[in-house]
């Protein structure tokens, strides 16, 4: 029972990080663009010397832009590895594939959006938000692993102990 609760507050938790996803994608270019100023004004307000050392204005924030792919998708990878290697319990190598898939197709999905919403798709931001989603699927995966072999030692220890 408790395993079918958490699949299900996971698979809330991915639907919202891909509707957030897919909302930003959807925003027109001005709109979009003061979104990324405003959390480079945030930034800048809190760094030291006013974020002097960031460049000029234009590439800082177009900075930002790229991060936040990266970091939107690292969410939905993170989610998406839990979901497949911890709750479902699927194979460590069928877990990979259903992950790494899931965050490609949705890479190549919110680029499409982009066009609807008359922004320019690129294929760097398939790329970078692939590698997001990538990166945390990696992490996860060599966490599992070391808790997993961490388990099974301790189990050894038991087994030889009693």
């Amino acid at each position: 029972m408790k395993r079918k609760i958490g699949i299900g507050i996971c698979l809330v938790c991915i639907l919202l990080t891909v509707a957030f996803i897919f909302y930003n994608s959807a925003q027109p270019v001005p709109e979009s663009q003061k979104a990324s100023a405003s959390v480079a004004e945030t930034i800048v307000s809190v760094a030291p010397n006013g974020g002097e050392s960031f460049g000029s204005w234009n590439s800082f924030v177009n900075y930002i832009r790229k991060a936040a792919h990266a970091l939107e998708f690292f969410v939905l990878g993170t989610e998406l590895s839990l979901l497949f290697f911890v709750l479902l319990k699927t194979r460590k190598l069928q877990s990979v594939w259903n992950v790494l898939s899931l965050v490609l197709c949705t890479a190549v999905a919110d680029e499409s959006i982009q066009i609807l919403s008359g922004r320019g798709p690129r294929v760097q931001d398939v790329l970078l938000d692939f590698s997001g989603g990538a990166v945390a699927m990696l992490l996860f995966f060599i966490l599992f692993l070391i808790v997993c072999a961490v388990r099974t030692a301790t189990q050894k220890r038991k087994q030889v102990d009693v």
